[in-house]
């Protein structure tokens, strides 16, 4: 569910427009390992010009599960404007590293970074997970509060 908040002034540094979508409706588990996943959190804004920047907000609340207790659990998040990585672009699949946790670990990953798209057509931003060790990587629903915010900020 995507809520709409609209444009406000067309000033330079000022809000200019904000949108908001919630992750998935029902949890998420990625299990095979080394490669990304789309996570079913995405959604795209369309600047009012090419001089703004976005600011990208997202939390995703998870699960990291292993079969066996004490073993390391390691996954990783990365950010795309369409198919381009624009936050954790090295691609480093490691940015969550547990040990000696048990079976599982919950907590919860959050980022907010400046993307520069240089458009004034609509741009579609898309979390994707990876399970890098472990037997799952749980993406917890909207209702834990996964979501991602895109607000414009005027150029």
């Amino acid at each position: 569910m995507a809520n709409y908040i609209g444009p406000t002034w067309n000033l330079d540094g000022a809000v200019q427009n904000v949108v908001k979508a919630n992750g998935p409706s029902s949890d998420t588990t990625i299990t095979g390992q080394n490669s990304w996943a789309n996570i079913g959190l995405s959604h795209s804004i369309t600047p009012l010009s090419s001089s703004s920047k976005v600011l990208v907000t997202v939390t995703v609340p998870f699960r990291l599960l292993h079969t066996t207790a004490n073993q390391i659990m390691r996954g990783g998040f990365r950010v795309l404007r369409g198919s381009t990585s624009v936050w954790n672009t090295s691609q480093y699949d490691e940015l969550i590293q547990i040990r000696e946790s048990g079976t599982e670990w919950n907590d919860q990953w959050t980022v907010s970074f400046v993307d520069e798209p240089a458009t004034t057509s609509a741009v579609t931003y898309t979390v994707n997970g990876r399970l890098k060790s472990g037997t799952g990587l749980r993406i917890y629903n909207f209702t834990r509060g996964c979501q991602i915010i895109l607000q414009e900020i005027g150029g």
